[in-house]
């Protein structure tokens, strides 16, 4: 059986060129998906302040964030074929876990064994968000009906052997010692 696994990862560096490529791009994708930045902000979970820093370069992009922009404008109809057709576009990257004959669970399953630091920090809204764009796009792809899809993938778990995303206990403040 073929062992589950990115045919290659990224580097450290092809990710920077990845996400400078898309900050270039990001107020014209923006305008054309017709969208303000207070609700991209919202879609992607950061705050307005911080999407407008990271759309005028004040704030620096982490992967996680990068990767919710490109699935976001890969998504909609108004910027798919124009981010697909952008150096900001990982072409290598879903190349690399585009392999024939993987049912959406086991690429689930391996993107979360492959990149554990990113699934790591991911809560149940972003799985369940992740899931939603491959049903859909499993749509589009076969043609088939919403009722069909939703039957193809129901009780699937995306995240069997995912960790998962709980804040750890926060510790009792130590009592001052009064004087």
């Amino acid at each position: 059986m073929q062992k589950l696994a990115f045919k290659k990862a990224l580097t450290a560096a092809e990710r920077k060129t990845y996400i400078a490529e898309l900050k270039k791009e990001l107020p014209f994708l923006r305008l054309k998906a017709g969208i303000s930045q207070d609700d991209i902000a919202s879609v992607i979970g950061v705050s307005r302040q911080t999407y407008g820093a990271i759309e005028r370069g004040d704030r620096p992009m982490g992967w996680n964030t990068y990767l919710s922009l490109i699935f976001f404008f890969d998504n909609k109809e108004e910027t798919h074929d124009l981010v697909r057709g952008t150096n900001a576009f990982p072409h290598k990257f879903i190349e690399g876990i585009n392999v024939e004959d993987l049912s959406a669970e086991k690429m689930m399953l391996s993107l979360t064994e492959s990149c554990p630091d990113v699934f790591s920090k991911l809560d149940a809204t972003a799985i369940e968000t992740i899931r939603t764009l491959i049903m859909i796009e499993y749509a589009r792809c076969t043609k088939q009906s919403g009722d069909s899809v939703v039957a193809a993938f129901d009780g699937m778990n995306f995240l069997k052997k995912a960790p998962q995303n709980e804040k750890p206990a926060r510790k009792p403040r130590a009592k001052k010692k009064s004087k």
